[in-house]
């Protein structure tokens, strides 16, 4: 049994997108693709063998469900024509461009059963993957997300195009409420926020301080985790993960190295090291959506999961703007 899964967006994203779903052999079919620009859409054709939709409406009578890559303003558009024609939905990141047209969004798919899934593809890095089997309970988080100067993606701030894949995985690992939010953020190259810092209290008293930059000269992404007796540094650049922990002094280690003794308090510290599990995490979500379609399986990044990283997005851009008001 496969789904038959439609392309909207044949951008770079789109491009890749219709890739996943050649290669998802015996569960999908790349049933076609479809773009306003009709050249970005022959290219897509081109490469993956597959017919193009002159309309998005001309699809909706051949695809279970429709993988959407267009811009980010156009997403609430192509979302809720997929929505109310029956169509589940795999909508890029972020959701929406405003937070009332995402809540519209998860409504109308509630209303209809429908599943819309975000494509925040870090909850598939290989060392955030690899968290799942472990206890976390946060009680602080760093995140630094840098880049290099990159065009495609500035038409919107760096905290809608990097940011927001932090302030997901916070949200999913912290199950607290949001507290205050401070931030500042200043143009650096474009009209909009190049470079940001935030500093995030949730009501259970857990923090999070989050950097991002598309002004690096190097890239990087770290995301380091304190709690309780655990400490974790996960790079998902490298997709690996350190992980230092507490034990019982005489309790045996199994999957760690002992590196050092609290005599104090019986206890001594255990290093353990996550290699990269070889996951292609793009691949991952696309076999998540197909899979949810055919078997009613809940997905890893909900539309209520998309919604909630862009109402703390905004957020973040509100403080930045009332920030810069007074400069």
């Amino acid at each position: 049994m496969t789904a038959r899964i439609g392309i909207a967006g044949c951008g770079h994203l789109g491009k890749l997108h219709a890739k996943m779903h050649t290669m998802l052999t015996g569960i999908s079919e790349l049933a076609g693709v479809y773009d306003i620009d009709p050249a970005a859409a022959a290219k897509a054709s081109e490469l993956n063998g597959c017919r193009i939709f002159e309309k998005l409406e001309d699809m909706f009578p051949f695809v279970d469900g429709v993988v959407i890559a267009v811009a980010t303003q156009a997403h609430y558009e192509v979302a809720k024509k997929c929505l109310e024609s029956g169509k589940p939905v795999f909508i890029e990141k972020p959701i929406t461009a405003t937070v009332e047209q995402g809540r519209e969004l998860v409504e109308l798919a509630a209303k209809k059963g429908l599943i819309i899934q975000v494509g925040q593809i870090e909850r598939y890095n290989p060392a955030f993957a690899q968290l799942e089997d472990l206890r976390i309970e946060p009680k602080f988080i760093e995140a630094h997300r840098l880049a290099p100067f990159n065009p495609r993606g500035a038409d919107v701030s760096v905290v809608l195009d990097l940011m927001i894949h932090d302030l997901d995985l916070i949200l999913s690992l912290v199950r607290s409420d949001i507290e205050t939010i401070d931030a500042s953020g200043v143009a650096v190259i474009t009209d909009t926020t190049d470079i940001a810092n935030v500093r995030i209290k949730f009501k259970n008293g857990a923090v999070a301080n989050l950097t991002a930059s598309r002004m690096s000269l190097k890239k990087m992404r770290k995301f380091r985790i304190f709690q309780k007796e655990k400490y974790l540094s996960l790079d998902l650049d490298a997709g690996t993960a350190d992980i230092f922990y507490l034990a019982e002094k005489d309790d045996p280690v199994t999957g760690g190295i002992p590196v050092g003794n609290l005599d104090y308090v019986n206890k001594k510290i255990v290093y353990s090291k996550k290699d990269r599990i070889e996951i292609n995490a793009l691949l991952e979500e696309n076999r998540d959506f197909v899979e949810s379609i055919l078997n009613n399986k809940p997905v890893k990044v909900t539309g209520n999961d998309g919604l909630k990283a862009l109402i703390a997005a905004e957020s973040v851009l509100s403080g930045i703007a009332n920030q810069n008001k007074g400069l």
